[in-house]
């Protein structure tokens, strides 16, 4: 029986679990993705999650159920509008880069709060807590600079040479180069600034590839960034270095999937025990959208 024979099976059960279980910005993401849905439809559902500062909140980071925005889940925004191919015309893109641009605090550290104060009045994880000697680099400052240069029609050109000299320099000489979130916000940047800007850093985003990305399997039961995080596609731009642990752990992956059709978060938040549940059900549908997308993206589920 082959993988692909195997995997077959997974997808019903994932299929069915996004379009009853999942909340409906995975469903129409899934819709777009796999089944011609539209991206009107996706853009409508993210803009729930849009305040009239343009920034996103309201639990679309789902660890974080604060309704202000924040940094974090206009990042979280902006990757799916990266996915769905969205334009600096929309007006949901225009928004989150304006409160972006608004909320860059020049003070020293300049930087974002990667969260708000009023986090602390929202159920959260405890890694979401408001930290104000936290200067948001390089997570999730260097993502969002790569957002700046995939929209740069909406950035002040002065803002943007300032921003990608401070992301140069920080993943040269002050990325911590074994934290995987960091390198996480590293590889989106990498993948939307133009290859000049990349030649500066590409050396000290490998060394981060090396050291964080974890490639035994007995590793991977744990927290851990995954070979198929960094590389989530064959086009990725890690693949070769990585193919060998990707193959061993696409098959490792398919056994990591729960009775309901989900994966399910490795973590959980010890506080709050009352609202754990809604944010685990979040990220169930956020998690295996995107176990599905990789699994398509590889070959393994067809769509």
């Amino acid at each position: 029986m082959t993988l692909l024979t195997i995997a077959e099976k997974h997808r019903e059960a994932a299929v069915r679990f996004m379009k009853e279980e999942a909340r409906p910005l995975e469903r129409a993401l899934y819709a777009h993705e796999f089944e011609g849905g539209s991206k009107d439809a996706v853009l409508e559902e993210l803009a729930k999650f849009q305040n009239t500062d343009g920034g996103f909140g309201h639990g679309l980071e789902p660890d974080s159920r604060c309704k202000e925005s924040s940094a974090l889940a206009t990042t979280v925004a902006l990757q799916y509008l990266i996915h769905i191919e969205a334009g600096h015309a929309e007006p949901v893109v225009r928004e989150a880069i304006r409160f972006l641009i608004e909320t860059y605090n020049t003070a020293q550290p300049a930087g974002w709060d990667i969260v708000p104060r009023e986090v602390e009045s929202a159920p959260r994880a405890p890694w979401w807590n408001y930290n104000e000697q936290h200067d948001g680099w390089g997570n999730p400052a260097i993502e969002i600079v790569g957002y700046f240069h995939a929209f740069s029609e909406l950035v002040p050109a002065a803002l943007l040479d300032e921003l990608t000299e401070h992301a140069i320099t920080h993943i040269n000489v002050k990325s911590t180069k074994k934290d995987f979130h960091e390198l996480l916000c590293c590889l989106r940047f990498a993948e939307l600034v133009p290859a000049s800007v990349l030649s500066e850093v590409k050396s000290a985003i490998d060394e981060m590839v090396a050291g964080c990305v974890s490639v035994q399997p007995e590793q991977w039961e744990g927290y851990c960034l995954t070979p198929v995080q960094a590389a989530d596609s064959p086009s990725s731009m890690y693949y070769e270095q990585l193919k060998d642990s990707v193959r061993l752990y696409l098959p490792y992956m398919l056994t990591k999937q729960q009775e309901d059709g989900a994966w399910w978060p490795t973590w959980t938040w010890g506080q709050y025990e009352d609202t754990w549940p809604e944010a685990k059900q979040d990220w169930k549908g956020f998690i295996t959208f995107d176990a599905l997308r990789m699994l398509k993206a590889y070959g393994i589920v067809t769509g």
